[in-house]
């Protein structure tokens, strides 16, 4: 029986073993109600347990033993370790040889695919090979390939999808050396329809942002938070949108057949199917796709799958991967490398594919050297500032400055007399200070309270100020930000404006207009998990 007091230690994420319960621990992978908790507390003594590891499991026999091999394939990365992994390959015990072809496919150094190789010629059992290709798929290099491509073709099936996947991760590891880029300053051939995201609420301000760009045609709205248009230029033209989120490239709208939708999903695939990979191919092997890659990518086009639902989903990747591999062997599937991303949005009878340029470099926020909690996203500080407009005269203040980004963007957009900050965060204002001087812009910066400052001349704040659900929690704050608006009245002169961020805005619009603000325009915008409200407003 396992010691009851040891047992009950192991059940618990925090326990911290000592070396000297190594033996101990040890004993309980024999039990299968401890073995998992005694397998994670002997890989957190790490280093530590290698050498008692080893120790027994040269002394052990099945079943331990295979259960003491795997153990040390978690800690495969010491190099003592690796060696018993790499002994224990030709194991008299049949589960102690697979488990250390497992662990293996973890394991680097010197002698782990010759090893592997030679096991595969030693022990032909499907279940080994399986093991075994897996592994090699993970560690091995071209010399693998002849054995793997062979394996594919095998009459077992779980065999052959295991070593097509296996070739597949060599062949796109052996072409890394050529790694590419994405050439945003190149136009396509022929106009393409590109699909620009926004915050929910920021579309418009997006619409009226391309559509002074030169190399977009056809601006419009397609959804919340989506734009549609056709990009006639450079994909670089699409920086000068600055509430811009992301870009994507739509490759349409591929159905699924009727009868396989009724199919039931195999395992791990969730509810893509057979059919559905098929549906992906054509989509990414498409004109449009294809368009898309030889326009912007130097080098080798290489993509990962994402689907819209999230999650890994690694059996529908792999099967949807391994499809699109052969209609464009030239296209290469590499998560860790990849410049573009696939998306995938399956709804009934049809599945949605775009493409996203990953490895985009965005050099519009690169000011943006520091952050503080709560600080505004960048294209919420430029939705901001063009609900404001801009005025030659301007004098500005942000009561309520964060890491500067309203301050930043106000600069940008156009000519100014004067930009003004505050905060009573000293942290806040050393981050300010440095993303300021990193967007070459200068501005006055002071600590104090947004309820006491009062800045003369002021024509503009701008603000974004506390939110949030942990913000909310905070007492007093509602009450706070109707004295603020107050204050801001106050402290503007006449035909000045407030344009910020309410949390409550119904509470705003009262305290304002109490105040003797107009309210010109208002727009609930997505605030990244909650909804707030943008508001101009006016001093009369």
């Amino acid at each position: 029986m396992p010691r009851r007091p040891l047992l009950d230690a192991i059940r618990d994420p925090g326990f911290t073993p000592r070396v000297r319960d190594l033996d101990a621990l040890v004993d309980l992978l024999l039990y299968d109600e401890a073995e998992k908790h005694a397998e994670r507390a002997l890989v957190r003594l790490g280093r530590d347990a290698v050498d008692g590891l080893r120790a027994r499991f040269e002394s052990s026999t099945p079943p331990l033993r295979p259960r003491v091999a795997r153990v040390l394939g978690r800690l495969a990365d010491d190099e003592r370790a690796r060696d018993a992994l790499l002994a224990a390959l030709t194991d008299a015990d049949a589960k102690t040889r697979r488990n250390a072809a497992i662990a293996l496919g973890h394991a680097r150094g010197e002698g782990v695919e010759e090893a592997l190789l030679a096991a595969w010629s030693a022990d032909p059992r499907p279940e080994m090979r399986r093991s075994l290709a897996a592994s090699l798929g993970k560690v091995g290099t071209p010399a693998s390939l002849t054995v793997l491509r062979e394996a594919s073709r095998a009459d077992d099936a779980e065999l052959a999808r295991i070593a097509g996947r296996a070739v597949m991760m060599i062949e796109r590891t052996g072409s890394r050396g050529e790694r590419g880029h994405l050439d945003a300053t190149r136009a396509p051939a022929r106009p393409v329809e590109v699909e620009v995201l926004a915050r929910r609420g920021l579309e418009d301000l997006l619409v009226d942002e391309l559509a002074h760009v030169a190399a977009v045609r056809e601006v419009r709205v397609a959804g919340p938070g989506r734009v549609r248009a056709q990009l006639v230029g450079p994909l670089a033209s699409l920086f000068a949108a600055r509430t811009m989120l992301e870009v994507r490239f739509p490759l349409g709208t591929e159905p699924v057949a009727e009868e396989t939708r009724k199919e039931a999903p195999p395992r791990g695939a969730g509810s893509t199917t057979h059919v559905t990979e098929s549906a992906i191919v054509r989509a990414v092997t498409g004109d449009v796709a294809r368009l898309v890659l030889a326009t912007w990518t130097v080098g080798t086009p290489r993509y990962r799958l994402a689907w819209a639902e999230g999650g890994h989903r690694r059996a529908a990747t792999w099967g949807a991967a391994s499809a699109i591999a052969r209609s464009w062997p030239g296209l290469v599937n590499d998560p860790t490398a990849s410049l573009w991303e696939v998306r995938v949005e399956a709804r009934p009878g049809a599945v949605d594919v775009s493409l996203s340029p990953r490895a985009l470099v965005d050099p519009r926020f690169s000011w943006r050297r520091r952050d503080v909690p709560a600080a505004s996203h960048p294209t919420i500080a430029a939705g901001l500032v063009r609900v404001a407009g801009a005025r030659d005269d301007d004098v500005v203040w942000d009561p309520f400055v964060g890491s500067g980004a309203e301050l930043v963007e106000r600069a940008l957009l156009g000519k100014y007399r004067a930009l003004r900050g505050s905060d009573v965060d000293p942290r806040a204002l050393e981050a300010a200070r440095e993303n300021l001087g990193a967007a070459r812009v200068e501005a006055t910066l002071e600590q104090g309270d947004a309820l006491s400052l009062a800045p003369g001349g002021v024509t503009l704040i701008i603000t974004n100020p506390p939110m949030g659900r942990r913000a909310a929690r905070t007492s007093g704050l509602s009450d706070m930000l109707d004295r603020f608006v107050a204050h801001a009245a106050a402290v503007l002169v006449p035909g000045g404006r407030l344009v910020w961020i309410a949390p409550w805005p119904e509470r705003s619009r009262s305290s304002a207009l109490a105040a003797g603000l107009r309210l010109e325009r208002a727009r609930l915008v997505d605030m990244g998990g909650f909804d707030a409200e943008m508001q101009r407003w006016v001093k009369l």
